[in-house]
């Protein structure tokens, strides 16, 4: 049979490996013209009378010239021109000239871009995967439909999970799950936050007026605003005063509240220290000192209430979080001044503290808070006997010499800078002076009654000056 020479071979060791099936020449004579020979050619006397032969057996005529062909693509194949030689009668006619030629197929994308190109698949599947998230939680928490009133009861007792499950099955929120979690995570509901999330939403039992397919925003304000038709909880409170050390914190809670147990309120001011927002990550002195908002708590009567003192300083931690933000947004954040100094939002709160203790009058917060940062500038000793006073734990009346050369880092007699921590719970207005200190060149203060007003300091530039506003200070009896 004659074989059609105009139609491309196609070998399949070519086709795994990538060999074009183009170029291949021509042969000069049809292959039907040929013998046909069987392989191994029959033998004709045994094997043992057959002479030793070289194998492959020698060629009657040279080797042919292999070039290239100009139209073929040299990285795919390498094509055959000439006679194709005759073929030896040692060598399978289907393994030719041509075959033995023929190179591997190279692809044209390497393993680079291959790889480039699964990880921009897979960046975008997670960022569709993302999206899709997303817009799911968004329905459930703002779900559409038609708002008709609902009433629902939240049982004494029932938990969140509780409640939100009810909520559910009432109609008034889309998810109960996703709910549980926005709550959790006081409305930042996000992938990141969504493993730390442990927010404590208090849900009074009562009967409360909802609508139906409510978003979670509105649902939780009904909730908080407590119901519309039970008895008036009734509270205790709480006072914490201004300007107190922890140690004295814990007393005034203990006495107000003699359910409260001291063990307890210690371990919570230990374990606490991870609310706080503004307490450095790599202090060397891990506390929530200056951390607590002094101010009034009211406080249930029954339930845990007067026994749960993990979650009442819980409150005042986010209390402080919560007012100090406020300021920080209000002054929009640490003005160049403070920047230029090396102040951190912390550092704030330390020199609040310091102002709170040196302070009676409300005029001389913002004085003293530029007299503070004027000595930071300048590399002086602060020299607040205040934080001596903390340094020794002991009331400043009873401060001695000894007290006063006392090596310790809160005390600013001996050692330049910042406290370490703040010495005392700073009011809202002592923060407030801390960020926008007055404008003054101020070194020194000292308590004379300034102006006649009871407890004013009297502020000063030079040393001269200070030390005859000391004397001052000795004859009223306010300096030793």
């Amino acid at each position: 049979m004659t074989r059609n020479t105009n139609k491309p071979e196609r070998r399949l060791l070519g086709f795994l490996v990538g060999a074009s099936p183009q170029g291949k020449p021509p042969r000069s004579q049809p292959r039907g013209a040929e013998p046909v020979k069987s392989y191994p050619p029959p033998r004709s006397q045994p094997r043992g009378a057959e002479p030793v032969k070289s194998y492959p057996p020698p060629r009657s005529q040279p080797r042919p010239t292999f070039q290239p062909a100009a139209d073929v693509e040299h990285r795919s194949a390498v094509a055959v021109t000439g006679v194709a030689p005759e073929l030896d009668d040692g060598v399978d006619p289907a393994y030719d000239a041509v075959d033995r030629n023929w190179v591997r197929y190279r692809p044209r994308w390497g393993s680079l871009p291959r790889l480039l190109l699964f990880v921009c698949v897979l960046l975008a599947s997670v960022f569709w995967g993302r999206a899709r998230i997303y817009k799911w939680v968004d329905e459930q928490i703002h779900p559409d439909g038609i708002k008709d009133s609902v009433e629902y009861t939240v049982v004494p007792g029932a938990s969140v999970n509780d409640v939100a499950t009810g909520l559910h099955s009432a109609g008034i929120i889309g998810n109960a799950t996703v709910f549980r979690y926005w709550l959790r995570c006081e409305g930042e509901l996000s992938i990141s936050r969504f493993l730390t999330c442990d927010a404590d939403t208090p849900i009074r039992a009562g009967d409360y007026e909802f609508t139906t397919n409510m978003d979670f925003e509105s649902a939780l304000n009904v909730l908080l605003e407590g119901p519309v038709s039970s008895d008036p909880e009734v509270l205790a409170t709480i006072t914490i005063p201004e300007g107190l050390r922890w140690s004295e914190t814990m007393e005034i809670l203990l006495r107000q509240n003699p359910s409260f147990n001291r063990k307890e309120l210690e371990a919570a001011f230990v374990s606490l220290v991870d609310e706080s927002d503004y307490l450095p990550e790599d202090t060397e002195h891990p506390t929530l000192e200056g951390l607590l908002f002094p101010a009034t708590y009211d406080i249930p009567i029954s339930g845990r209430g007067l026994t749960d003192e993990y979650g009442f300083l819980r409150r005042l931690v986010r209390e402080f979080n919560r007012r100090f933000s406020n300021l920080l947004t209000e002054n929009s954040g640490l003005s160049p001044e403070l920047q230029d100094l090396g102040l951190r939002p912390y550092d704030i709160v330390v020199v609040a503290s310091l102002i709170e203790e040196e302070a009676l009058v409300s005029e001389d917060r913002p004085k003293i808070a530029r007299v503070i940062y004027n000595r930071l500038a300048v590399d002086e000793y602060l020299g607040i006997d205040a934080s001596v006073c903390y340094a020794s734990n002991k009331p400043c009346l009873e401060l001695t010499t000894e007290d006063l050369r006392r090596e310790s880092p809160w005390n600013t007699r001996v050692v330049k800078g910042l406290p370490p921590t703040p010495i005392s719970a700073p009011s809202e207005a002592s923060l407030q002076a801390a960020l926008q200190p007055a404008e003054g060149d101020w070194l020194f203060y000292v308590l004379t009654d300034a102006g006649g007003v009871k407890g004013a300091h009297h502020f000063s530039l030079t040393i001269q000056e200070h030390n005859e506003q000391v004397q001052v200070c000795r004859e009223m009896g306010y300096c030793g």
